[in-house]
Formats: C-alpha cells, sequence, structure tokens
C-alpha cells in the first residue's frame, strides 16, 4: 500500500478547467500519487504530457456516468496505490441552458447522468478503496446554481437541478458514513472562467465569468486540506463561505 498521499480526480481533460488545474495543484506537492481521468485520454494532451514529466501523475480513461468504466478504474488504482486518501468529482456538463418550458427532458437526462449520478458511482465504486486509508476524503463539485434558496438568475434548469440533486445525495452519504471518519463535501468552486463558465456568462450577455481557474483551485484546494468532522455534510464555497441549500 503506497505511503503516498492518494488524490483521484475525474474530469481533468481541459487544459483550461478545474480539474486540469486540481491536477497540477496537487500533483507539484512531494509524496502525492494524482489518479486524474478523462472520458477521451488521446485528446487530452496537456494532460498525458503532464503525467509524462511527472510520474507520479496516472491518467485514466473514464467516463463517470459508466458503473461499469468506474470498477474497472477502481481495479487498476488498487494495483497501483491499494487505497485513496481523496476523491474529487469534479466532472460535470452544461450542454443546455433554457428555461424549464424550454427545455427537453433528454438535457435534463443527460445532466442527471453525468452530474448527480456520476459522483455516486463514484462513491459507490471508491468506497473501499477510501475505507482502506484515515483520510477518507469526498468531494463532489457542486456549483451555487445548486441551491434552492438562493437560486440563480440564470436559464439553467437542467443543470441546477442536477446540482440540488447532487447536493441531496452527498448530504445523504455524509450521514450515513460519517461515524467510519469520512468528510463528504459538496463544494462549489465559484462561477469560474473555463468552458462552461463563459458559456453560462455569454447566455446572461456577460462577456466572461469572473474567476480564474487559478483563483478558484487556490481556495478549493485550501478548503480540501483544511476540512474535517465540523465542514462535512456542509455546502462550502472555495472561498471558504458556507452556502445555503
Amino acid at each position: 500500500m503506497s505511503s503516498n498521499t492518494v488524490y483521484f480526480i475525474t474530469g481533468a481533460n481541459r487544459a483550461t478547467g478545474l480539474g486540469f488545474g486540481l491536477v497540477k495543484a496537487f500533483a507539484s506537492r512531494p509524496n502525492t500519487v494524482v489518479f486524474a481521468t478523462a472520458r477521451n485520454p488521446d485528446t487530452a494532451t496537456e494532460l498525458t504530457d503532464l503525467a509524462k514529466a511527472n510520474p507520479n501523475v496516472h491518467v485514466l480513461k473514464l467516463a463517470v456516468d459508466s458503473e461499469a468504466d468506474t470498477k474497472r478504474v477502481a481495479a487498476e488504482v488498487e494495483r497501483i496505490t491499494g487505497g485513496i486518501d481523496v476523491v474529487i468529482a469534479n466532472a460535470g456538463i452544461l450542454s443546455y441552458t433554457g428555461s424549464g418550458l424550454q427545455t427537453p427532458i433528454a438535457a435534463v437526462e443527460e445532466h442527471f447522468r453525468i452530474n448527480t449520478l456520476g459522483p455516486l458511482i463514484l462513491f459507490q465504486a471508491l468506497y473501499p478503496l477510501l475505507k482502506a486509508r484515515q483520510t477518507r476524503k469526498f468531494f463532489v463539485v457542486s456549483s451555487g446554481a445548486g441551491s434552492i434558496k438562493d437560486i440563480m438568475p440564470l436559464a439553467i434548469t437542467a443543470y441546477g437541478s442536477s446540482k440540488a440533486a447532487l447536493n441531496y445525495i452527498t448530504r445523504r452519504l455524509h450521514s450515513e458514513h460519517l461515524e467510519e471518519g469520512f468528510v463528504i463535501i459538496p463544494l462549489s468552486p465559484g462561477w469560474v472562467a473555463t468552458d462552461m463558465g463563459n458559456a453560462a456568462a455569454t447566455s446572461v450577455g456577460i462577456e466572461k465569468a469572473p474567476l480564474t481557474v487559478e483563483q478558484s483551485v487556490a481556495g478549493q484546494v485550501k478548503l480540501i486540506d483544511n476540512a474535517g468532522k465540523e465542514e462535512s455534510g456542509r455546502f462550502w464555497s472555495f472561498d471558504g463561505e458556507e452556502i445555503a441549500w
């Protein structure tokens, strides 16, 4: 079993994305192993180049909504390290904007499959690997758009509802595994100038999202490092502020 701190991060395919930013941040530390997943590693050139330059980074092919894929990846991680300290379920989509009246049901189903079921599939597959270590941290990258109390003035019915449902699942997992020493947290990265964040911005007439990837990643890393049982089961922003459900 690896004595290094082992991180598992999904959705790391885009060089301008949060997942890739998180991989870079943790891979730069000594005594770490980082598993970074992408749906299609062959097109994730920057990620594969990073792995070539850093033998502590392992790139894994993963469709997060596939149970078979996730079980295969879990077996590969177990073979290499025997366990995982920190999981960051970052993979997600925002592929349709529109009001509830306009939104196709197929778009809602697609968002729920990736954004809501993907992290649950991941937790079910990686649970034994997390339990094999003492840290046992599981973060899901949610969104302020998933808050029902402070609903955003954006026409993102499919995306927002999928994140609200994800928040419930995360809170449920927290209550079920708190006594086992798990720290399970939904984490909002803020409105970040990624492809997804900028698409949401332009849909409401804004040139780009206000936060840089570097700003969001720095805040997320600090929260991930410091979060413990007192923070578990609560909805946190990257800047350390608690968000209303």
